[in-house]
């Protein structure tokens, strides 16, 4: 079976960005599983090779929902059996699915956890008439929606159609196998000796809650810890969260770090104590995954443990996105021993290494796909599409 990821940005197994993540492993597990997998993007960085996937990036165009005349000229060459778009509020994904339905293509749509109310409300102005006027009904006409996470969301936001559940995964073979946990304090003295709590993620106040991070941080009043953030600022937020530091004041260090990746990015979590994400709403993001799979006791908000599996399983201490209830794990997991978060280490390591892998998940799409989305387009069709139905034309 053929399948064509479409994604905005290309795939990477190194990057901040969990869609672009996301589609480097999928893909690569897709292909070890005897799938012919394919990712494009659309926009013209550099290619990152994917062992045994067929990947090319196109220009994307200025117009809102036109489609690159050479991305439909490959799709047509290819013949996928399956179109897998990625993301929503995607302009050229409502194309494609209009242009797929014309050449008897199933498609299938993974949202990746933006179909939440929070992630509405942010810039509802777009968002709202767009997902009236565009994005359900882009959904509503795929084989099944893949969820990543849990499938509250989208059942609220109006999809109808079967979904599947999916989840991400971890690849241990990209993990180094001795990390240098001593990096971190080298490298800030300020650190040597304290309980680190770290999250490591994008820099959004907002969908990752590090501004309730900071304020509960502080409310804990926490001895001889320090709280690091590291990660790509996103729209100003590195700016803001430093600005509220310095006006919030905690009795322990607030470091604030950029973007660390390959190994150095797995010695610096390994440097922690306690792995911190507090999300408003998630998906399902990656990040949490590699603190686990590192080794390290994860305290989570409710939406960043969407299956409650770290949780239940004593990995994670799991809490609702208030200042209140993150202030508390704060404290309780400033509290524990030494020894207690290392066992709660292990076992988070643990449950990752047995629920979540990327061939798991490639496999349960991939009866999916057989399920849903069996290859029904007409090949007749391949090769008449001239223009993308109705008066959204394709570029040329």
């Amino acid at each position: 079976m053929r399948v064509a990821h479409i994604l905005a940005g290309s795939p990477s197994p190194d990057v901040a960005n969990g869609v672009r993540k996301y589609a480097y492993f999928i893909a690569r597990a897709q292909a070890a599983l005897g799938l012919e997998p394919a990712v494009f993007w659309l926009t013209e960085e550099s290619v990152t090779a994917i062992p045994d996937v067929l990947t090319r990036g196109f220009p994307c165009s200025l117009v809102p929902f036109r489609v690159p005349r050479a991305l439909l000229d490959q799709l047509e060459r290819w013949r996928p059996d399956v179109l897998h778009l990625h993301s929503p509020y995607f302009p050229p994904n409502a194309t494609l699915a209009r242009w797929a339905r014309r050449a008897g293509i199933p498609y299938v749509v993974t949202p990746h956890g933006a179909l939440s109310p929070g992630e509405i409300w942010q810039r509802w102005f777009l968002k709202l008439p767009y997902k009236f006027l565009f994005e359900r009904r882009t959904l509503n006409g795929a084989a099944f929606v893949h969820a990543v996470g849990t499938a509250e969301d989208l059942s609220g936001y109006g999809v109808t159609v079967p979904v599947e559940l999916a989840p991400c995964g971890i690849d241990f073979s990209t993990l180094p196998a001795d990390p240098d946990c001593r990096v971190l304090a080298e490298r800030h003295p300020i650190l040597e000796g304290r309980r680190i709590f770290l999250f490591l993620g994008r820099l959004d106040p907002a969908q990752k809650g590090l501004d309730l991070l900071l304020r509960a941080f502080t409310a804990a009043g926490l001895e001889m810890a320090a709280l690091v953030l590291v990660g790509p600022d996103f729209r100003g937020g590195r700016a803001r969260l430093e600005r509220l530091a310095a006006r919030l004041r905690p009795s322990s260090p607030v470091v604030i770090l950029g973007p660390i990746y390959g190994r150095e990015k797995f010695d610096v979590v390994a440097g922690a104590q306690v792995f911190v994400y507090t999300s408003r709403w998630e998906g399902m993001a990656i990040a949490v995954l590699e603190g686990a799979a590192t080794g390290v006791p994860c305290l989570l908000t409710k939406p960043a443990d969407p299956l409650d599996l770290l949780s239940r399983g004593g990995g994670a201490l799991s809490v609702e996105p208030e200042v209140g209830a993150i202030a508390e794990g704060f404290r309780r997991m400033h509290r524990a021993s030494a020894a207690e978060l290392r066992e709660m280490g292990a076992r988070a390591r643990q449950i990752v290494a047995s629920e979540f892998s990327w061939q798991r998940s490639a496999g349960i799409l991939a009866d999916a796909y057989a399920r849903h989305a069996p290859p029904l387009r007409h090949l007749e069709h391949f090769g008449s599409v001239d223009h993308v139905p109705g008066d959204l034309p394709a570029q040329r």
